[in-house]
């Protein structure tokens, strides 16, 4: 039987939780069947991991590449009569309108002829794009123009203009990574039967092999005596991490012994937010009560070393994938209610759920787990147990395979 080379496409500028699904995609991939070629966009710290699996990989750096946008752009934006087509509907769809022909002409549709040639070359069957459609049009398109079946695997939610409809007729099946995803899909116009929910999933056994808390912690400079609590993701505004913090300093008024980790490192494109937070730390006491790690590949560990996990995200989660990562390794969880939140933990059964935005309730749902030390592993080890029977990395393995299955012999 002829294997089917599957072509992933990785648009994400830094490594984040699409990039570590796909890693568990393609090591749980029956190699049998399926050969995969991943194109990244960016030469980010999961390159060689996707080799180590045996993945052939182009990397694709078009985050260095020259703007899309012809220098005289800039002025003309500036302009006023610009400024004044931008207030005017008609006007302000022309503006549009023009900026988006330009955006189409000089990098959508090279982009596309680029990606259609490495599909060529390397014989693709199919094309697995990873992020959202906003992300992956040239992808698509590239699909399109090669011919091959193109599966999207949507990871968040997203606002589709003119072109996101259009190009939704192209994609041949959407992968969802919860129902809140699913719905905002289909309430955004793509037929329910266009698509299927696979949750993410993780290598259960791997998170209960690195269960060495005495380890994990030296990892990180937590002392003996400390309770952690800690954030693993990257640093973005909209994950909380502002709200964490000054939910941490009202923690310590009652668990002086509480410390903050917080793991991740900014995108690229945010650099300074890392030094917002240590201008926080600084301005709520918390400079001495507060490691921050930068990004760790050994999230197992990480998770090991940690008394309670928190998800602080301040608009819906589409996953969150740290929590199942988290109840993989036994530990409670607190999180912030939105999206998929309450598809993977049950308030009070593997962890709490408290509203986003709000640091005193994210403060007292800590320190709860803090002080009740027996209920809180008792959430961990609920969480475990929910993990295995429905995030696991078979069922996620599964679920893709299924879809492609469907695409390619129907």
């Amino acid at each position: 039987m002829r294997k089917h080379r599957v072509l992933y496409l990785d648009a994400a500028p830094d490594v984040g939780g699409s990039v570590v699904s796909l890693h568990e995609l393609l090591k749980g991939l029956d190699r049998t069947r399926y050969e995969p070629v991943v194109v990244t966009y960016a030469p980010h710290k999961y390159v060689d991991r996707f080799r180590a699996l045996g993945a052939e990989v182009v990397v694709w750096d078009v985050y260095n590449m020259p703007d899309h946008r012809p220098e005289w752009v800039s002025g003309v934006r500036q302009s006023k009569f610009a400024q004044w087509l931008r207030k005017s509907t008609w006007g302000s769809s022309l503006y549009h309108g023009l900026g988006f022909g330009i955006l189409f002409v000089r990098r959508l549709w090279p982009r596309a002829r680029a990606l259609q040639r490495i599909m060529s070359e390397k014989e693709v069957d199919l094309v697995h794009t990873n992020s959202l459609m906003s992300h992956d049009r040239e992808g698509i398109m590239a699909a399109r123009l090669v011919g091959r079946p193109c599966v999207c695997h949507v990871r968040d939610f997203e606002q589709w203009d003119w072109f996101e409809k259009r190009l939704a007729k192209m994609v041949t099946r959407f992968i969802y990574i919860s129902e809140a995803v699913q719905k905002h899909y289909v309430e955004s116009g793509v037929p329910f039967s266009k698509g299927r929910v696979v949750y993410n999933g993780l290598d259960v056994a791997v998170f209960a092999s690195a269960l060495d808390a005495a380890k994990g912690r030296q990892s990180l400079g937590i002392a003996q005596d400390d309770l952690a609590v800690g954030i693993v993701g990257r640093l973005d505004s909209w994950k909380g991490h502002q709200i964490f913090l000054e939910a941490m300093a009202q923690v310590r008024e009652v668990v002086p012994n509480a410390k903050g980790v917080i793991v991740g490192d900014p995108p690229p494109h945010k650099p300074q937010y890392r030094d917002t937070l240590l201008a926080l730390c600084d301005e709520l006491g918390l400079k001495d009560h507060t490691i921050f790690s930068g990004f760790r590949v050994d999230v197992p560990l990480v998770m090991s070393a940690l008394d309670v996990v928190v998800l602080a995200s301040t608009s819906p989660e589409p996953f969150g994938r740290v929590l199942i990562e988290a109840m993989a390794a036994g530990k409670p969880v607190v999180a912030t209610d939105g999206g998929a939140v309450r598809e993977i933990i049950e308030d009070g059964v593997q962890g709490l759920v408290v509203p986003p935005r709000d640091p005193a309730a994210l403060a007292r749902a800590i320190t709860y787990l803090l002080t009740q030390r027996d209920l809180a592993k008792a959430m961990g080890q609920r969480g475990q147990a929910k993990v295995r029977e429905r995030f696991s990395l078979q069922q996620y393995v599964d679920g893709v395979q299924a879809v492609y299955r469907e695409v390619l012999v129907g």
